[in-house]
């Protein structure tokens, strides 16, 4: 099954074209960025304008490796105000590198 991609924007890091987009989460009152692959395989969500910066990986890839998904992990990096493709691209950057990403499993946290 494919992706929707109406009112989405596409960036290509790589040879791969991700679908991304930002909406008012359900839940709550924050914004989120959202990550897609085509395969659906990385599928990210950055929550916006949290006093800790972390994206939550709901797919089944993240690092180069299997993912059980739904696992939160904290960001070395800040989150803008305003989200660029230059900030999408650097996302999907560190998420497809080797090194280890630190878990915030057990951090409270609001979305």
């Amino acid at each position: 099954m494919g992706i929707n991609s109406e009112k989405r924007r596409s960036i290509c890091v790589g040879d791969t074209t991700y679908l991304w987009y930002v909406v008012l989460d359900d839940d709550s009152d924050y914004y989120i960025l959202n990550v897609i692959s085509p395969d659906k395989h990385l599928i990210l969500s950055c929550p916006l304008g949290t006093e800790t910066p972390y994206v939550i990986s709901k797919g089944r890839r993240f690092r180069n490796a299997g993912s059980i998904g739904w696992n939160r992990f904290l960001l070395p990096f800040d989150v803008p105000q305003t989200i660029t493709p230059k900030f999408v691209k650097r996302l999907i950057v560190w998420v497809d590198e080797t090194c280890d990403a630190v878990s915030a499993d057990g951090i409270d946290f609001p979305v």
